[in-house]
Order: structure tokens, then C-alpha cells, then sequence
């Protein structure tokens, strides 16, 4: 099932989307004497009652409650997520195009941050660059939404964790400019870097979040980046070196983890910045990973 967030003229709809069209969630419960939530975060926080109870919505559902995808505004699935973690380094060509070392997977431990729920856009919606920084650059990645709240979760029973799927796109301010007046301190180099990951629209994200029945296999899933109809990132995401199992594990060791949190684990190479090429207004940047969908943005400047 692939669960939507789109918008109509009382706010924002859970839709249910079945090749190109969605159905809306609510009309077609309602029209079928049923109670099911009304956001995907609900249906989320509902568990395995809930999205069995969309399923049978949907399944008996009227056409007239069907609207073309291509005349739906969608939003990002999860607008506003609990957490939203994204890894560092998780894919040894990355690494390396950035000129670092790739030790080898036994010498790591996976590397978090955290981005706001802010930073977070839909499909079609534009990304914005703020005038600080110099240098924006794309970061295709699979964003696992977690579905069950857990605590020191192993590895090998992450997956039951696991809701489903969606694409991420970690926009990045690769350089900034906003204090060049100022002496260098320690750790302004980590926190650009970190600031850099913050801005508002800088997390492109959906265009839906694919439940984890339909993703057999998400480690061999193929991921592709097209700016401006130029392929620049072309890998598989059975090329992460820690898989989600063992991101989940590691994670949840230090933090519980609740339904709808999102984890994006990071990005192949590929990357502007590695080519000294960066987005700029007037870009359309198109991220496509199997079975997922097509996430697409344009760029705008924010001043």
C-alpha cells in the first residue's frame, strides 16, 4: 500500500495511491461506514489494526472517491515526523569522491545527525536557497519510516520496526557564507557543516511512503538522480555499508524509537560538490529509487 499526504480545500488528506490515481482515505471510509485515521502519522500510531483497516477501505473502494495523481497536490507522506535522522557516510563511494578513506565497514560506527522537521517539502514543491549558503548540493537516499516503538531493538528483529519506505533528498549547504567577519573557533568547521544540513526545504521527501510488504528486498533496490535531465547518481542500495537492520540497532540504543520517525541512510556518490556543481534557481533535480516512486523538485532562490 502506498500511503499519501495531499491537499484539498479542507487541509491536508491521507490518500491511498493505486497507479495514477489516489483515493481519498476518509471519503472512502466514511462511505463504507468505517473509522479509519485521519493523517498517515495516525495510521502509523495505529499499528498493524490500521493499516489493515485502510487496506479493506480501499479495497472495496468507489472510483468517484479516485482523483488523478497528476491533479492532486501531494505533500511530503510525514510533514512533520517525531525524528528525522539522516547517516553520514553510509556509502563507501561517497566517501570517497568526498576525499575521505574508506577504512572498511569492521573500523566504522554509522554517523547521525538530526534535521528539523522544517527543512521537510513535498514532491513538486520547490526547494529554496537561503542566502547564506554558496554552495547547495543534492543527496539522493531511502528514508525508512519506523513503524512500532522500540527500544534496544536487534538487528535481527529490526525489520519487524520497519513500516515502510520513501525517498529523501538531504539537501546540503555544502558552503555557507554568514560570518566572515568573525575568527575561526573551534568546531566552526563541524557546525557549518551541521547548520548546513538545517535550512527550511532543504528535505525533500515522498512522494509517498510504500509499506514495507511491498519492499521485499530494500537492500537491492536501484537509485538514480537526474539534474536537469543529467543522470549524476547511479547505485544500488545494496552498496550501504550499514544496512537499516543495523542502523536501527545502533540507534535505538541511545534513543526510542516511535512510529512515523523517519531514518535516511544516507547517499551513493555522485553529489554535486564532487564535481563542483551546485543547484541553483531554475534546476529541476528528479530522484527515483525502485519501487518508491519519483520524488521531483524545483529550485528557487529564497531572497
Amino acid at each position: 500500500m502506498k500511503l499519501a499526504t495531499f491537499y484539498a480545500e479542507s487541509g491536508e488528506r491521507v490518500g491511498v495511491v493505486t497507479g495514477e490515481v489516489v483515493y481519498d482515505l476518509a471519503a472512502c471510509a466514511q462511505a463504507a461506514g468505517v473509522r479509519v485515521p485521519g493523517s498517515v502519522q495516525a495510521i502509523l500510531d495505529g499499528g498493524k489494526d490500521a493499516l489493515d483497516a485502510a487496506r479493506r477501505v480501499i479495497d472495496g473502494a468507489d472510483a468517484r472517491f479516485a482523483k488523478p495523481l497528476a491533479d492532486v497536490t501531494l505533500g511530503a507522506p510525514l510533514p512533520r515526523p517525531g525524528k528525522l535522522f539522516c547517516l553520514a557516510g553510509n556509502y563507501a563511494s561517497h566517501i570517497m569522491e568526498g576525499g575521505g578513506n574508506f577504512a572498511g565497514k569492521e573500523k566504522m560506527t554509522p554517523h547521525f545527525f538530526l534535521k528539523p522537521w522544517t527543512t521537510i517539502i513535498g514532491t513538486r514543491q520547490p526547494i529554496r536557497i537561503p542566502p547564506a549558503s554558496t554552495f547547495t548540493d543534492w543527496e539522493l537516499e531511502l528514508a525508512v519510516v519506523i513503524g512500532k516503538e522500540g527500544r534496544d531493538i536487534p538487528a535481527a528483529e529490526a525489520q519487524r520496526y520497519i513500516a515502510g519506505y520513501t525517498i529523501f533528498n538531504d539537501i546540503s549547504a555544502r558552503e555557507l557564507a554568514y560570518r566572515q567577519n568573525l575568527e575561526a573557533q573551534a568546531g566552526d568547521k563541524f557546525f557549518d557543516w551541521l547548520i548546513g544540513k538545517w535550512p527550511d526545504t532543504f528535505g525533500p521527501m515522498g512522494p509517498w511512503l510504500t509499506t514495507a510488504d511491498e519492499i521485499p528486498h530494500p537492500d537491492q533496490l536501484e537509485m538514480k538522480l537526474w539534474l536537469n535531465g543529467e543522470l549524476h547518481q547511479n547505485a544500488n542500495t545494496g552498496q550501504m555499508i550499514f544496512s537499516p537492520a543495523e542502523v536501527i540497532a545502533l540507534l535505538s540504543q541511545f534513543v526510542t524509537l516511535h512510529p512515523g520517525d523517519v531514518i535516511s541512510t544516507g547517499t551513493p556518490a555522485g553529489v554535486g560538490h564532487a564535481k563542483k556543481l551546485q543547484l541553483k534557481p531554475g534546476d529541476t533535480i528528479r530522484g527515483e529509487i525502485q519501487g518508491l516512486g519519483v520524488l521531483e523538485n524545483s529550485v528557487e532562490s529564497l531572497a
